[in-house]
């Protein structure tokens, strides 16, 4: 039995989205269950689950509060859910795919406290060992990338708390009463891709740093969101799918904040990233010097739209002692999920026919190279024929018995003329 935090009078309260197998939520609560370093509660999302997750929640842990939605939330949404029925004054978000160590909730408590930071991230690490990263730096297009050994290595060799542009909701804390100031996570951005960058970008707007903890250790497996079973939303694209969708709410949403950041990497080489990278660090040391410097934000952050979760109780208790999202938003949220499959699926022939395009193009072209080929070795086999005649008509001559011809022949080619 997995017994997790459930203090009487949390500081913290922890929401983990589960939506996937059984070991990746076992391996995430197990985690959970150790010491976090402060009082804390653990809310668990239940998104979507096949029975196997479910049962295994229900019967194999204890403490921790279980909400249950028979709709894919997303992250978002889901730390939309689990804020109704936390109780602590701040939030940590937290994916199945990660395993905080033993106390690793701590630092992050502390980082918020001396900084007045509005959120704030655990450093997240591969299962070798590497720095999976630091936190993300952000650029004027809201491409991002993460701060790591191979984009940022003085931020990764540091062992005080980073500024950076945006967290990972893996294993992000945020200060409630700022989260509720911007209206929490922006459900415009449903289901996933934008929610973190967003939220993190609302606490710089509201002159409250984003700080990288690097005391805070979090162990990430990452890329699972992508892989749920039993959907349609899923796929190796599905990530870029929802980029290319959210890229331009996110921009419109924040304008100048973000347009006038640095410029994005013009190729994926690693020397031209890791120069962007460069070029973009300035931005977010400059804006934490301004933050804890005392100035003002510039004007109110925009607001989240609470599109599926504005309804006076988006959560209701079950009587089993657990909850259940409400039916209206559960129904909002299948509705709004097959609206966004029928989108991805035409993005997928579109992609496909682009793709084909380039493949008919690309073979044209190879088959025309071939002519072409083929042309150059024809004439570079009319030339050995013509050089193998040449050279036997030269080789008759050096033999012919004709002196003068044979002579003038031998001069040309540098020879000394056979003998008698």
């Amino acid at each position: 039995m997995i017994r997790l935090p459930a203090a009487k009078d949390p500081e913290v309260s922890v929401i983990v989205l589960l939506d996937g197998a059984v070991e990746l939520a076992e391996r995430c609560l197990a985690a959970l269950a150790g010491d976090p370093g402060v009082p804390a509660e653990v809310v668990i999302l239940l998104n979507d689950p096949d029975e196997e997750l479910e049962r295994f929640v229900r019967g194999s842990t204890t403490g921790g509060k279980v909400v249950l939605s028979r709709a894919n939330a997303g992250p978002g949404v889901g730390w939309n859910l689990g804020g109704a029925v936390a109780e602590a004054p701040r939030l940590a978000t937290m994916h199945e795919d990660s395993e905080p160590e033993p106390g690793w909730l701590r630092p992050l408590c502390e980082t918020m406290s001396e900084t007045g930071a509005g959120a704030v991230g655990s450093r997240l690490f591969n299962a070798d060992g590497s720095v999976q990263n630091c936190g993300w730096v952000l650029f004027s297009d809201a491409a991002h990338q993460p701060l790591n050994a191979a984009t940022a290595p003085e931020v990764a060799a540091a062992s005080e708390p980073t500024p950076a542009d945006m967290l990972s909701g893996a294993a992000m804390l945020v200060d409630r009463e700022a989260a509720a100031a911007v209206g929490g996570w922006d459900e415009r951005f449903f289901p996933a891709v934008f929610m973190d960058i967003d939220i993190s970008t609302a606490m710089w707007g509201l002159g409250r740093p984003v700080l990288s903890v690097p005391d805070s250790r979090v162990v990430h497996a990452s890329g699972t969101f992508d892989r749920r079973p039993n959907s349609l939303l899923t796929g190796p694209r599905l990530r870029l799918f929802l980029f290319e969708r959210n890229r331009h709410r996110f921009t419109d949403k924040w304008g100048p904040a973000v347009t006038d950041l640095a410029p994005a990497p013009t190729d994926a080489e690693p020397e031209t990233i890791r120069a962007a990278v460069e070029a973009a660090l300035p931005h977010t040391r400059a804006r934490l010097e301004r933050v804890l410097g005392g100035a003002a934000a510039p004007s109110p952050p925009a607001q989240a739209e609470a599109r599926f979760t504005g309804v006076a109780e988006p959560v209701v208790a079950d009587g089993e002692g657990g909850y259940r999202v409400a039916p209206e938003v559960e129904s909002a949220l299948r509705a709004t999920e097959g609206e966004l499959i029928d989108d991805y699926l035409r993005w997928l022939i579109g992609r496909e026919d682009e793709v084909s395009g380039h493949l008919a193009t690309a073979h044209d072209a190879l088959a025309h190279q071939r002519r072409d080929i083929d042309r150059l070795n024809g004439a570079i086999e009319d030339l050995r024929r013509h050089n193998r005649e040449l050279s036997a008509a030269l080789d008759g001559l050096l033999n012919s018995r004709t002196w003068r011809l044979r002579t003038r022949a031998a001069r040309l080619l540098g020879r000394e003329p056979a003998s008698r």
